[in-house]
């Protein structure tokens, strides 16, 4: 019988979402499945893979993140053309994103609130519209000190998406799933400041810290805003990666 070291060091397998990931992209990548033509219905996959809805929820998931197929309420899965705009949120190549969409562990309270005049001009709403406001921190795997705090501002119409914020699926992507509604522009700016008390507090931080902002504006195809996020990252744990390439001629 192996002891308890043996068990500890044997690899772990593959989660099973993962296992359909990989087949797919080869699939992907073999032309079985065109640019422009759809993948199997969600039933088909379930019947292909034995394996549950919600496994292959999650792996057509992380296949639209990394622009491989496209996905829309009503018209199914589509395969997309290499180099597409689908994976537009990762297209900075910023490590802080790496953060914000991994499986964290996400430390949040949501709170219903109608903005101020500031912030309703920056949400492009009313003062008398009510927002869900998701704050808190997120966590990596078995750490105490948060990586960085986030403030969201969320409309009120997409609510049932808050039910599903601790499974580490971004937002914009909720959104989308849930409601049919495709992210078509994010707007996104970078700078330093001081932290605010509050969050410097959460951070561990002193008052004052230097930290590093990414704030984000989620819009749809109609131009209407649908998320506000904030992201406050500590000075010395924050880093910038960007890769650019001549256009071909």
């Amino acid at each position: 019988m192996a002891d308890a070291s043996d068990t500890a060091a044997a690899p772990r397998p593959p989660a099973l979402y993962k296992q359909v990931v990989e087949a797919l992209r080869r699939d992907l990548l073999e032309g079985v499945y065109p640019v422009g033509t759809q993948l199997p219905s969600e039933e088909e996959l379930t019947q292909r893979f034995g394996m549950s809805r919600n496994t292959i929820r999650e792996a057509l998931r992380e296949l639209r993140n990394n622009g491989l197929v496209t996905s829309r309420r009503g018209s199914g899965t589509t395969v997309a053309k290499p180099g597409s705009t689908a994976s537009y949120i990762h297209d900075t190549g910023m490590l802080g994103d790496l953060y914000q969409y991994s499986r964290m562990r996400w430390d949040y309270a949501v709170q219903l609130e109608r903005p101020d005049a500031a912030l309703a001009a920056r949400l492009e709403t009313e003062t008398d519209e009510e927002w869900l406001r998701i704050e808190g921190c997120r966590y990596p795997d078995g750490a105490d000190k948060p990586a960085f705090w986030t403030q969201a501002y969320l409309r009120r119409d997409y609510a049932g998406v808050t039910r599903l914020l601790a499974r580490g699926i971004p937002m914009y992507q909720l959104i989308e799933d849930m409601y049919g509604d495709r992210v078509t522009e994010v707007d996104q700016q970078i700078h330093g400041m001081a932290a605010p008390e509050r969050v410097a507090e959460r951070l561990g931080l002193a008052p004052g810290a230097a930290v590093i902002e990414i704030g984000r504006t989620y819009r749809i195809a109609s131009g209407r805003i649908v998320e506000l996020s904030s992201n406050i990252y500590p000075f010395d744990q924050f880093s910038l990666a960007i890769k650019l390439r001549r256009s071909p001629g």
